[in-house]
């Protein structure tokens, strides 16, 4: 039984980037664990319900672990940093390396170095799996997720403030030309949307398109992108992607 392990900054990052790529290996019989590192306390809350951070920390990983059993992953792990200030911590790279020996997986997948959309805790999170896995004496294959050039772009404008004088990453550094992988999730588009969903306290009105700014979601639902963190694409990940759909 293979096994996928993501690797992600705060919950629903498991959802919009690759929650099609989780659903479809859990559907195939592998074995799909999600470790986060922030349990994204310091966000606003948009289901209503008035809370702190303790409590707002509290009902994300409960919508997390509700994410995970919708695309079929084990309860996830959540490790407790403090959500919005991972850049400035010490690398995590050796808990990373640690699970890497004791998971053995087989596909590890993070958020590029883009982070998306630049978002500073997506940025060290992708930092710290490079580093781990460059690191390991036996590297597992690994996957960042990427996005088509422009998409996120609205996203990145609502997060400039947060980025540093200039921004960094710049502006033209958020999104890719072209990728090494494409998994078609089509079949699996309601599964994914149904990921999203379950993050009910970061969806104005509920609504899981409104995660990001208008056409965004739309445009993360039938199709992931991935860059191979060798440089090029591998024939044997091709094959074990391809034995999803």
């Amino acid at each position: 039984m293979p096994t996928l392990l993501a690797i992600i900054p705060h919950p629903d990052d498991e959802a919009y980037s690759f929650g099609g790529t989780i659903a479809l290996a859990a559907k195939a019989g592998w074995r799909c664990i999600v470790h986060c590192a922030s349990a994204g306390e310091g966000g606003e809350r948009h289901d209503g319900v008035p809370a702190g951070p303790m409590a707002l920390a509290a009902a994300r990983t409960g919508e997390l672990r509700s994410s995970c059993r919708v695309l079929g992953a084990r309860p996830p792990t959540v490790w407790g940093l403090p959500d919005g200030e991972l850049a400035g911590l010490a690398s995590e790279a050796p808990r990373i390396r640690g699970l890497f020996e004791a998971l053995q997986p087989d596909l590890v997948l993070a958020l590029g170095p883009d982070g998306a959309y630049g978002h500073p805790d997506h940025v060290a999170v992708s930092r710290w799996v490079l580093e781990a896995w460059t690191g390991a004496p036996a590297k597992p294959s690994l996957l960042f997720a990427a996005f088509p050039k422009g998409l996120f772009l609205p996203q990145y404008e609502k997060c400039i403030g947060m980025l540093g004088d200039p921004p960094e990453p710049p502006r033209e550094a958020i999104g890719s030309e072209s990728s090494d992988y494409e998994v078609d999730v089509s079949a699996v588009r309601e599964t994914k949307l149904a990921a999203i969903t379950a993050h009910r306290t970061q969806l104005p009105g509920g609504d899981p398109r409104a995660l990001f700014p208008e056409g965004i979601v739309e445009g993360l639902l039938d199709v992931e992108w991935f860059i191979d963190a060798r440089g090029s694409r591998d024939g044997l990940v091709a094959e074990l992607l391809g034995s999803l759909g």
